[in-house]
């Protein structure tokens, strides 16, 4: 199943640390990201929020598959 998938599959807000665990980065990052405008994000009063849908739409644009693919196979035969 790809991240796009897993992600989609999620029916509430993700939190920080729970897109920070499915990103592989740190809770910190995420942070600089959602401050910068990098991710979309809202806030409930303080806390920010991620919704799933919007991260998957983010993802599949920034990180098409077929260039996925395309970085895989390359690295394959490396």
């Amino acid at each position: 199943m790809s991240l796009v998938e897993i992600v989609k599959q999620r029916q509430e807000a993700l939190r920080v640390r729970d897109l920070a665990q499915l990103l592989g980065v740190s809770q910190q990052q995420i942070y600089k990201m959602a401050a910068n405008g990098e991710i979309p994000s809202f806030k409930v009063a303080n806390a920010v929020r991620f919704d799933p849908h919007e991260i998957a739409g983010w993802l599949t644009e920034k990180y098409p598959v077929r260039g996925i693919e395309v970085r895989l196979a390359l690295a394959k035969r490396a």
